[in-house]
C-alpha cells in the first residue's frame, strides 16, 4: 500500500503550549478532519511527522494514524541534516509527502506536495515577516513540488503569477470552520464590558491587518456618546494603537484588548458581538469572517485579495482606510438601522460554504491524484 507523510510540524506549538498561528491551525483541523474520514475511503496509509529535540510529537494529537518523529531541531540547521541524512526517507519510506507551510528543505521535492497559503511575499510583502527570504526559495519548490494546495481562488491566481507555475498544478481547498464550537448561542454578559454590546476585532501585530481602522472608526463614531464597546482580540497592540487610545481619552474605557483567550471565550465573543469589523490590506483566506458568520454575527470588511470570496454576497464591504465607512457601519448597529438579528440566517448559510469535512475531501482528492490512485 503507497505512503503518504504529512509533515505536523505546524502542529507543535500548540501541543506544546495550547497557542497556535494560523497555518498551524489549519494543519490540525486538516488532520482532525482526515481523521474522520472512513478507512475504505483513503485507499493508502498516512504517516505524520514530527521533527524537535524535545520529543513532541503528532501522537498528542490522538488520531489513528501512525506517528513517527525526528530527534532533530526544527531550524534550517535541523532540516539541512535531516535532509542529508535522508531521515525522512529512512523513518517512513513514503512515496508521497505533504508540506503544510510554503516550503521546507528536502531531499525530493518532485515527491511532495505543499500548500502554499498565499502569494504575499509578492503581492504585499512584509519583511519582518521573512518575505525577502521566501522569494528566493519558494517559487523554485513550488515548481519542482508535484502539486500545489492552497486556500482561495486569489492566491491561486497569484501563485500562478508570481511563481510561475501552472494552473493547473494548483488546487484550491478552502479553509473551514469548527462549526461544532462556532455557532449562534444567546451570550447575555462576558468580562469584558459585562452587558454592554460590542463590535470585536480578531487580529494581531502584522501592518497588513490594519486594526488601527476599525479603533479610529470606534473613536471617530464614540463622539456621540454611544452604548456599544470595542473588544480587540489582539495580545500585543503595538505602541502607536495604544497612543492612538491615550489621545482620545472618551473612548479609553471602552477600547479591550482580548488576550490568552480559549477557543471557547472565542466563540462567546462571536457570538455576543453585534458586529465584527476586519478592514484587512490583504489575505490569503480570512478566516475571522467565516469564524464571525458562523456564529451568526455579520462582517465588516474589505473587497481585496480573498476576503470576497469568504465574505460572499452578506459582509458588509468598505475600503481599508474608509474610517467614515466603518464609523456609519459601527451607528447603523448602534441604533438599529442595521440589526444582527434580521442578518444570523444569511451568515451562517454563508459561512457552511467552509468546511474541514470539505477542505479534508479535496485535499485527499489531490493526494489520490498524485498517487496515482
Amino acid at each position: 500500500m503507497k505512503k503518504l507523510l504529512i509533515d505536523a510540524n505546524p502542529c507543535v506549538p500548540y501541543l506544546v503550549s495550547g497557542k497556535v498561528n494560523g497555518i498551524g491551525r489549519t494543519n490540525i483541523e486538516l488532520i482532525k478532519a482526515l481523521d474522520t474520514i472512513p478507512k475504505e475511503e483513503i485507499p493508502f496509509e498516512i504517516e505524520l511527522y514530527t521533527q524537535n529535540i524535545r520529543g513532541v510529537s503528532a501522537k498528542n494529537l490522538n488520531t489513528r494514524f501512525k506517528t513517527i518523529h525526528a530527534f532533530l531541531r526544527d531550524n534550517p540547521q535541523g532540516n539541512a541534516i535531516a535532509r542529508r541524512l535522508r531521515v525522512r526517507e529512512m523513518l517512513s519510506n513514503y512515496d508521497l509527502m505533504h508540506i503544510t507551510h510554503n516550503y521546507h528543505d528536502v531531499a525530493h521535492p518532485d515527491r511532495c506536495i505543499v500548500t502554499i497559503h498565499d502569494a504575499m511575499m509578492f503581492s504585499y510583502p512584509e519583511n519582518v515577516l521573512g518575505h525577502e527570504a521566501s522569494r528566493k526559495v519558494i517559487p523554485d519548490f513550488a515548481r519542482r513540488a508535484k502539486a500545489i494546495l492552497t486556500c482561495s481562488e486569489n492566491s491561486k491566481r497569484e501563485i500562478a503569477e508570481y511563481m510561475d507555475v501552472p494552473p493547473e498544478k494548483i488546487h484550491v481547498a478552502p479553509w473551514g470552520v469548527d462549526h461544532s464550537l462556532l455557532y449562534p448561542q444567546k451570550i447575555i454578559s462576558n468580562r469584558f464590558t459585562k452587558t454592554k454590546p460590542f463590535f470585536i476585532v480578531v487580529s494581531c501585530g502584522a501592518i497588513r491587518k490594519n486594526t488601527i481602522s476599525t479603533i479610529r472608526a470606534f473613536i471617530e463614531f464614540s463622539k456621540n456618546s454611544p452604548e456599544h464597546e470595542l473588544i480587540c482580540v489582539w495580545p500585543n497592540p503595538s505602541d502607536d494603537v495604544l497612543q492612538t487610545i491615550e489621545k482620545n481619552p472618551a473612548v479609553k474605557d471602552k477600547i479591550h484588548f482580548a488576550s490568552n483567550i480559549s477557543n471557547e471565550e472565542l466563540a462567546e465573543l462571536y457570538c455576543g458581538a453585534s458586529c465584527s469589523f476586519f478592514p484587512s490590506r490583504y489575505e490569503g483566506f480570512g478566516l475571522p469572517i467565516a469564524e464571525s458568520m458562523a456564529c451568526g454575527t455579520p462582517v465588516v470588511t474589505c473587497r481585496n485579495s480573498s476576503l470576497e470570496e469568504v465574505g460572499g454576497s452578506v459582509a458588509f464591504y468598505v475600503e481599508p482606510d474608509d474610517i467614515s465607512g466603518m464609523a456609519k457601519y459601527m451607528e447603523d448597529f448602534e441604533n438599529g438601522t442595521i440589526r444582527k438579528e434580521d442578518l444570523i440566517e444569511e451568515n451562517v448559510k454563508q459561512s457552511m460554504l467552509f468546511t474541514w469535512e470539505n477542505c479534508s475531501r479535496l485535499t485527499l482528492n489531490v493526494y489520490r491524484e498524485c498517487l496515482g490512485i
